[in-house]
């Protein structure tokens, strides 16, 4: 054991080297330009004297422009002709600072950058030396050209020192609906009289917010959307009144960095949340043409109305109608419907040079583009491949008589779309020998811990053989994108087929209460897998939780979260608190379980949730933020008081009991698994409390071995992870509670809360697999026989190299699937979030959880 504890010590750190390595390869930042791009003596002028950008943040395109919208304004100014709507089609990962570098730089930002934007602290993405449109305002006008900036302070950390005024607020804190947004408008007065700028940036986060707590269709929804509406019309109304008083002409526009899914969330690549909304707004646009408005054909078909461009289009379409030059990194294109502003040689010299910036990138990306061109080879590149006819294309713009020709803009245009694409799926820049290196230390690792889970000192043939065939099952699964998008339905047939067997044998030592056991956990997992439909080919689609979710199911759910409070107090008193007294031991138990349940009670209540009136009632009026960070916080400090007191009562007390002991600790740790679950997911630990029971009479009969409990234990993990909603999509990752008793950003205690939301269900399960062990051991240790003499040997021995052994050969075929698949359509969609979830699943789970948590207990335990 004690070899095995030290041969842990010294993997577990070379696999995060390993890790590490494979990371620095796979994830370098992609090679960007520096300066700053040069200033168009020929560049047309400028349309606009100003800017408001008002970014909402996850403003969905239906949000703006449905039949059910309430931004009524906003529509109004669509079908007058002041305002020119379109889709924005936003380049995976969905979430803020990436996105917000495709608005400010036109480039597509690297994908680690979706892990940087949940570390504010983080500054290595700041954009503080790279060309942008907010750069090149502060440049050209340095003299009088100023910005502010009021909302998401990740524009702080992007441009530091950018900004003459400004006031950032944390963009994660996603309990707040209205203060993150009142703290944006409050400074619109002063602003709107100051004459002193020349961009106002607002980013208002509260549609954001109130997507991850209740999803799109929350009650909240509708009445928010209207507050942005009566904010553009607010701000409309000041850029019209500009105009006529003292002719400075001002663009407004209205955009969205991303969408969301239907449950709200994003980060992924689904139809709702790439599709943003975007409207450019001035009383000048009523002077365009009505034929380059935008479309309103298709209108609605995947979240796509009126005319769908790329999110990127928009950087050089600001900078030409401010007259400003592209930035240096820009792949966007000028949106023609905005060339109405110039006459034809202006419109073409607009287009040339975005065409210039942009061959620029190419030429530095493709080496072929440097080969001369003549006029022998320029049929052949025109049908080669995309490089090739961009090749062909810029030799033709660049002969002399190219502007005059009649289909020199369609020429431009065909140069640009190709060129944009083109840089758009080029593969980053990868590092293969580190890859290559972090892949060979994995691969030992991984050979030799699985040497050691099939040769420990349990003799469980039938589980070794499993165990092997899910190892091989699952890593070739990785390398299948749809088979990575829909995982959930490996563990669901692994266990079913393990059921299966584990039946099979209890029929065979015709154990018939063993065969029930098993009969009875496949009821359970019946009800588990139809809990939440996740993945992307069902996610949303009707399931328990969807059902539980109906205002007319309102107060089912709540009967089901009550039973589940209930069950916990009775399990606290019975294992915790039973040398207290019965009164005492009564208000023992009450006391956390009864601050856990108003904890979530107001929670639900101030995210809108229904709830059955006869509990409205016990939070007769709303507490507002404070009020349940203080609930959250007495939820938390009833957990640790209640976790002390179980450790030091156990020291003390002179009959030792490590069962009950291990056992205690896991329903105490249920009391903070439940605080940090959202509301719909409370019911499922009665599901999981239910396996729970099977197993551990499953335990105690002498047809289960330490593996076959082990490995039900890792398969009941990852089922757990994907019914409780999680998927291997950014999008799936909930972010609603990770702020729970927190009133600001914290990136240690809001990672761990993170982590402990997302995972419920995996760490239940690693204590459960805990209790299982030590009822196991308990009636083994009488035996002479018995292989193991202690609780802490049986966890250690057959446990951990189980655990490790699997995480080890997940981490090899997903970082393998990557090498392998690195220049596959979804490496940057599917395969990438994969690499990230499973060095979550190793790191958290396997090291923290399973390793130093699974060995703290049973060593205390035996300790006793």
């Amino acid at each position: 054991m004690a070899l095995y504890v030290l041969l842990t010590a010294l993997l577990l750190p070379l696999q995060c080297i390993g890790l590490l390595l494979f990371a620095k390869g796979f994830f370098p930042y992609k090679p960007v330009f520096h300066g700053y791009a040069p200033i168009e003596p020929d560049a047309p002028p400028a349309v606009f004297d100003s800017m408001i950008f008002m970014l909402v943040d996850a403003l969905r395109s239906d949000f703006v422009f449905s039949n059910q919208s309430t931004m009524e304004f906003t529509q109004s100014l669509i079908l007058s002709g002041t305002a020119i709507p379109f889709t924005a089609r936003a380049a995976p990962p969905t979430v803020t600072l990436p996105r917000i570098k495709g608005l400010t730089t036109g480039s597509v930002p690297n994908f680690l950058d979706a892990v940087l934007n949940i570390a504010e602290s983080d500054d290595s993405s700041s954009l503080k030396n790279q060309d942008s449109w907010l750069a090149q305002v502060k440049r050209r006008q340095m003299q009088t050209g100023r910005l502010v900036m009021f909302g998401d302070d990740t524009w702080l950390k992007l441009f530091p020192g950018m900004f003459e005024r400004s006031d950032g607020t944390s963009s994660f804190f996603v309990s707040d609906f209205t203060e993150v947004d009142n703290n944006v408008t409050r400074h619109l007065d002063a602003e709107l009289a100051a004459t002193d700028w020349d961009v106002m940036i607002l980013h208002y986060l509260g549609v954001d917010h109130i997507g991850h707590k209740g999803g799109p269709d929350s009650p909240f929804m509708p009445q928010k959307l209207k507050e942005m509406d009566d904010i553009i019309q607010r701000l409309y109304t000041h850029v019209s009144n500009k105009l006529e008083t003292d002719g400075t002409s001002t663009l407004l526009v209205l955009c969205g960095d991303h969408g969301m899914n239907e449950l709200g969330n994003h980060g992924g690549s689904s139809a709702g949340e790439t599709a943003a909304a975007l409207v450019f707004a001035s009383p000048l646009l009523a002077k365009l043409e009505a034929d380059n408005r935008a479309s309103a054909e298709g209108f609605g078909n995947d979240y796509e109305y009126y005319s769908v461009i790329e999110q990127s289009d928009v950087v050089p379409t600001i900078s030409g109608l401010l007259g400003n030059p592209f930035p240096m990194n820009n792949i966007g294109l000028f949106i023609p419907q905005f060339l109405g502003f110039w006459k034809e040689s202006e419109q073409l010299n607009l287009l040339k040079q975005n065409a210039e910036q942009m061959y620029r990138i190419l030429k530095a990306t493709f080496a072929e583009l440097s080969v001369p061109v003549t006029t022998t080879n320029l049929d052949a590149l025109m049908k080669g491949s995309d490089v090739e006819r961009i090749h062909g294309l810029w030799h033709t713009i660049q002969s002399p008589d190219f502007i005059d020709s009649k289909d020199s803009r369609s020429t431009l245009y065909s140069f640009l779309e190709t060129g944009r694409n083109l840089l758009a799926r080029t593969s980053s820049n990868y590092d293969i020998p580190s890859m290559l290196i972090g892949i060979l230390i994995i691969a030992w690792i991984a050979v030799t811990l699985y040497r050691r889970a099939v040769t420990s000192t349990s003799s469980d043939f039938v589980t070794k053989a499993a165990f092997s065939v899910i190892l091989l099952g699952h890593g070739l699964a990785m390398f299948g994108s749809s088979l990575v998008e829909e995982e959930q339905y490996f563990w669901y047939w692994a266990a079913s087929a393990w059921f299966i067997v584990q039946f099979s044998v209890a029929a065979r030592y015709k154990s018939q209460r063993a065969a029930v056991c098993w009969l009875a956990l496949s009821a359970v997992m019946f009800a588990v897998r139809h809990y939440h439909h996740t993945g992307q080919k069902f996610a949303g689609s009707f399931d328990i939780a969807s059902f539980l979710a109906l205002d007319f199911s309102t107060s089912l759910l709540w009967l089901l979260i009550i039973a589940e409070h209930l069950l916990i107090f009775k399990n606290l008193q019975f294992y915790v608190f039973t040398e207290t007294g019965s009164i005492a031991g009564f208000v023992c138990s009450f006391t956390p379980v009864a601050s856990l349940f108003s904890f979530k009670l107001s929670m639900a209540l101030e995210a809108g949730e229904a709830v059955p009136r006869y509990l409205i009632a016990l939070v007769p009026v709303s507490i507002g933020a404070e009020g349940l960070n203080k609930r959250a916080q007495a939820a938390f400090l009833a957990f640790g008081i209640c976790l002390i007191f179980h450790i030091v009562s156990s020291v003390w007390n002179l009959k030792k009991d490590a069962f009950k002991f291990i056992r205690g600790v896991f329903h105490i740790v249920e009391l903070l698994l439940v605080l940090e679950s959202s509301t719909v997911n409370i019911p499922i630990f009665l599901l999981y409390g239910a396996a729970h029971s099977i197993l551990r009479r499953y335990a105690s009969y002498s047809t289960s071995t330490s593996m076959s409990i082990v490995l039900t234990g890792l398969i009941w993990q990852q089922v757990s992870f994907f019914a409780s909603g999680n998927s291997n999509s950014l999008a799936s990752l909930d972010l609603s509670n990770a702020y729970n008793g927190i009133s600001g950003f914290s990136t240690v205690l809001v990672g761990i809360l993170l982590f402990i939301s997302n995972w419920a269900g995996p760490i239940y399960f690693t204590l459960s697999t805990v209790v299982q062990l030590s009822i196991f051991q308990t009636r083994h240790s009488s035996s002479s026989s018995s292989a193991y003499s202690s609780i802490e040997e049986l966890v250690t021995t057959d446990y951990l190299s189980v655990m490790h052994a699997f995480h080890a050969h997940s981490l090899l075929a997903v970082m393998l699937a990557c090498l392998i698949l690195r220049s596959h359509l979804f490496i940057w969609t599917v395969f990438s979030p994969k690499l990230l979830y499973t060095a979550a699943w190793f790191i958290l789970q396997q090291g923290v959880v399973d390793t130093f948590g699974g060995l703290a207990l049973s060593i205390i335990a035996e300790a006793l």
